[in-house]
């Protein structure tokens, strides 16, 4: 069977002080993960710079700056795989989040 495609979608703001740890344990992920889409909603700490980093370093995680705030839900309208692992900007994931999430029946067949 084919492995399904997930993105990982983060809305960020003001995160700096979890943030690290939080990118660390979703690149930790023994389920391969697609992409991963940050929207930062006007931070003004360094939020951004912790970001470009982190983008810089992994091509496919991309960062998006919103212009107004618009809250996390009303960002990720638009993508385009099999499954969205919504993440907060202080949660830190266990290695097998993701497989784990993948693999249980009671969300596989729930189309998005």
């Amino acid at each position: 069977m084919e492995k399904k495609t997930v993105s990982v979608v983060m809305c960020t703001y003001n995160g700096e002080k979890y943030l690290r740890e939080q990118m660390d344990s979703i690149l930790a992920q023994t389920y391969p993960i697609h992409e991963i889409i940050v929207c930062d909603d006007c931070s003004t700490d360094g939020t951004m710079n912790i970001l470009q980093e982190y983008a810089t370093k992994f091509p496919f995680i991309k960062v998006h700056r919103n212009t107004r705030n618009k809250g996390c839900n009303q960002n990720f309208h638009d993508i385009l795989v099999d499954y969205i692992a919504i993440s907060d900007q202080d949660d830190i994931w266990f290695p097998k989040k993701i497989g784990t999430e993948e693999n249980c029946p009671s969300i596989s067949h729930i189309p998005l």
